[in-house]
């Protein structure tokens, strides 16, 4: 109940205060370095795209924080967000924070299900303990089989000393090229709810990463 809480008063402070915040909550927690990095998942989207780049620290190796990454997904281990906020929005979802073993296996051109309706988004890129990006591998495809505007998604891991790393969430969108007026009111939501979901998944993973003994860690 109280996550739901702040769910909800996180989400309307954000679309609140969007016109101002954007800018830094767009980019939140990450270094210029980061955000001007090229990642392996900007290659899936056009070489014109614009992105977000969210981060944090993490007081636990990058091969304890994995076994997390590589669980997420609807009929999985969940998202790691606000579970309440999920449910409004259809996503019939219960975040595990528990290493499920039968969940730690995942390959390029899986599908990972987000929402009930919809498809699952293709895993494009994998670099176990790293990184995985989510997006169409064929970023050269033709506009008509593409969607509008077409993204990528991506989780990375950066090692910054033996026991601490970076965990990053980047996403990549396409410029829209039917700017519709239903499009533009979308990506006008998409944006400060992803912010509300990409922080809470971010500020998740590290809490139980960091909550487990460091035998466990080093056993990662």
């Amino acid at each position: 109940m109280l996550e739901g809480v702040e769910g909800l008063a996180v989400l309307a402070a954000t679309l609140c205060t969007w016109p101002l915040s954007k800018r830094w909550l767009k980019n939140w927690g990450s270094s210029p370095a980061e955000r001007g990095r090229a990642w392996p998942g900007d290659r899936y989207v056009a070489v014109e795209h614009d992105t977000r780049t969210r981060a944090i620290d993490i007081a636990a190796p990058a091969g304890a924080v994995w076994p997390w990454i590589v669980q997420f997904g609807l009929d999985r281990a969940g998202f790691y967000s606000y579970e309440l906020l999920e449910r409004l929005a259809g996503i019939p979802v219960t975040n595990l924070e528990s290493i499920e073993p039968s969940m730690q296996s995942v390959a390029v051109g899986d599908e990972v299900r987000l929402h009930p309706k919809a498809p699952g988004i293709p895993v494009a890129h994998l670099e176990p303990g790293r990184s995985i990006c989510f997006g169409e591998s064929d970023a050269a495809g033709s506009a008509a089989s593409r969607p509008d505007p077409a993204r990528s998604w991506s989780i990375y891991l950066e090692p910054a000393a033996a026991r601490s790393c970076r965990l990053l969430v980047r996403g990549c969108i396409e410029p829209l090229r039917e700017p519709s007026w239903r499009k533009r009111l979308s990506l006008a939501f998409d944006g400060p709810l992803d912010f509300v979901m990409e922080q809470r998944m971010l500020r998740t993973i590290k809490r139980l990463a960091e909550s487990r003994s460091p035998d466990e860690a080093g056993q990662s």
